[in-house]
């Protein structure tokens, strides 16, 4: 069976509130109980022993004897009174008055009582607490019982505990009516204050479910922000303005990547079309036709490749671990551009053991895509410096061109997906990822990655990496020859 009230966070501070306050109350009764139980059996003891003294001062001023009526007038009419001889037989017991039908307990002979106070009895109403008192026989006191004069050297008094017991009755009355009052007060007030206290909370669950909907412009009132409810106010209204910043980068990344698929799709269907309508009307033509579509293809491949490579950086999955040598990584690089690049003067210049630990293939990935943007945008040529060092606990990689460089509103969106130089500096065969995949790739693997740049100055691109631990820099370095 469901239980809402307790399910909910309402319900379970009320339940919780509702078990403090009751376990507070009954620590506090029983509290109470036991410290007035306790200072009315001293109460009772106290009289006990200032009858005794009492008594027995008296007694020894009434005369050559005592007589009965003389003597139980020493002790209270609630009081307990026994008389024993010198042989220990009892010649004179007196109890209390008693109420109904109760019977009053059996009270031991005066040699087998303790000395201290003892608790005669199982029931509150009859219970007596009674002490004995012991005379020399020199001490004994004469008493007329019968017109006969004995030496009295035992006596017993004791008081009723049925006074106790009733106040003590009283008392569990009055905290039992108290606690119930309390206890009910108490969780009209919990209620008062947590529909109060939780009155934002619905609120950010109202907006929340707005925002559900789409209007991902509402935002959760703040209120006072050094509350518990403020901050955590702030955190969903900064969840929900990066939602709506991460929605509209998709949305701007799909129409981007659709626009530059646009193009390419254009091309490789308007040739198909020319030829299938008999457009193409010579071998020369079908040749130039398929040149044309397979450079279209293998520009959208490439396309798809990127977009991929930024999808799975986006979803974080996770990345290759291992030693990779960030100067050998540079030197594949270089060695691979030997072709495409020929026109452009590429040089290394990298220390040894600048290790690094991470994906290897993301790392070359790193590596094709600055120098090939340093190439691609500067004119034949051009000198393009790659560098590998160690900085302190940093694996550093800088790819320098001696181009026309980028001005500061260039650097600022030279990372953006999809953005492009001015047409000064852009050249066919880019898509505006390079840039962002290795920036992803760097920050994946705990780096940094900026761009240093003048116009006519050429661009610098400085990578740090985390350096690997177990690897320390060696004296010397690696120069490949210029291409």
């Amino acid at each position: 069976m469901r239980r809402p009230a307790v399910r909910s966070l309402r319900g379970r501070l009320l339940v919780g509130t509702v078990a403090l306050l009751v376990v507070g109350l009954l620590a506090a009764d029983v509290t109470a109980y036991l410290a007035l139980r306790r200072f009315l059996d001293e109460r009772v003891d106290n009289t006990i022993e200032l009858v005794l003294d009492r008594g027995l001062a008296r007694a020894r001023l009434a005369g050559p004897a005592l007589p009965t009526a003389g003597m139980e007038q020493l002790v209270p009419t609630n009081a307990y009174l026994a008389l024993y001889d010198a042989e220990g037989d009892l010649v004179l017991a007196r109890h209390p008055i008693q109420h109904g039908d109760s019977r009053p307990p059996v009270v031991p002979p005066v040699n087998e009582l303790p000395a201290h106070p003892v608790t005669i009895g199982a029931d509150p109403e009859t219970a007596l607490r009674v002490r004995r008192e012991l005379l020399p026989p020199e001490q004994a006191l004469p008493v007329e019982i019968n017109g006969q004069v004995l030496p009295v050297t035992g006596l017993v008094v004791g008081v009723s505990l049925a006074d106790n017991a009733a106040t003590l009755r009283r008392l569990v009355l009055v905290q039992g009516i108290a606690g119930l009052l309390i206890v009910v007060l108490g969780v009209a007030l919990a209620r008062l204050v947590l529909t109060t206290g939780l009155r934002p909370l619905r609120a950010m669950a109202d907006t929340a479910r707005e925002i559900g909907r789409g209007d991902l412009r509402r935002r959760v009132p703040v209120g006072d922000p050094r509350t518990e409810i403020g901050t955590v106010a702030t955190a969903l209204n900064e969840a929900f303005d990066q939602r709506e910043r991460s929605e509209a980068l998709t949305r701007t990344f799909v129409a981007d990547a659709s626009h530059e698929l646009r193009t390419p799709l254009s091309a490789v269907h308007g040739w198909a079309d020319l030829y299938l309508n008999d457009g193409i009307t010579d071998w020369d033509g079908v040749d130039e036709a398929m040149r044309r579509i397979r450079t279209e293809s293998t520009r959208m491949g490439a396309l798809v490749e990127q977009l991929l490579t930024l999808a799975r950086l986006d979803a974080h999955q996770p990345l290759a671990r291992a030693a990779v040598d960030l100067g050998r990584v540079c030197a594949d690089v270089l060695d691979s551009l030997r072709v495409t690049a020929a026109h452009h003067r590429l040089t290394l210049a990298a220390d040894e053991g600048v290790t690094v630990t991470g994906d290897a293939t993301a790392l070359r990935q790193v590596v094709q895509n600055l120098v090939g943007n340093a190439v691609r945008h500067t004119p034949p040529g051009t000198a393009v410096e790659v560098r590998v060092h160690r900085d302190d606990a940093d694996a550093v990689l800088v790819v320098h061109d001696e181009g026309p460089g980028l001005d500061a509103p260039g650097l600022a969106h030279a990372f953006d997906r999809f953005w492009r130089a001015d047409p000064g500096r852009a050249a066919p065969g880019g898509t505006g990822l390079g840039l962002a995949i290795v920036r992803d790739i760097i920050e994946a693997h705990g780096g940094t990655v900026a761009l240093g740049s003048a116009p006519g100055q050429g661009l610098t691109a400085t990578v740090r990496l985390p350096a690997a631990a177990a690897h320390q820099p060696e004296p010397g370095s690696r120069r490949s020859p210029g291409f």
